[in-house]
């Protein structure tokens, strides 16, 4: 049986690379997300979950203690459930991404403009 988690690996490469492609999000954005992937691998697990509860409770604006309560709900429920969850909290994340891509270009462009 395939790994889930390898699974929402894939997925989230590739819709990321698809956001990429349509210039949505910058390129640096995936070259970052595999930068990250990589180092995640390297990690034996009991190193790597504190590390990355720490940059989810950081990222959301959560004490350590919500991010780790709100992960262990996460991953009590079914594997469908968890991932449909994960997909929508990963669009609602590549939203805010777009959204301070497009800001970064325009206010490129306006410095440009004479």
């Amino acid at each position: 049986m395939p790994d889930p988690m390898e699974a929402f690996e894939t997925w989230l490469l590739h819709r990321v690379g698809q956001a990429v492609e349509a210039g949505e999000v910058s390129g640096d954005l995936l070259a970052a997300l595999g930068t990250e992937k990589e180092k995640a691998r390297e990690l034996p697990q009991e190193d790597g979950h504190p590390v990355a509860v720490q940059d989810i409770a950081r990222r959301l604006e959560l004490l350590v203690d919500q991010a780790e309560k709100t992960l262990a709900a996460l991953e009590a429920q079914p594997i469908v459930t968890r991932e449909l969850l994960l997909r929508r909290i990963v669009e609602a994340w590549l939203e805010g991404e777009r959204e301070a891509y497009r800001a970064h270009r325009l206010a490129r462009e306006s410095d440009v403009d004479p």
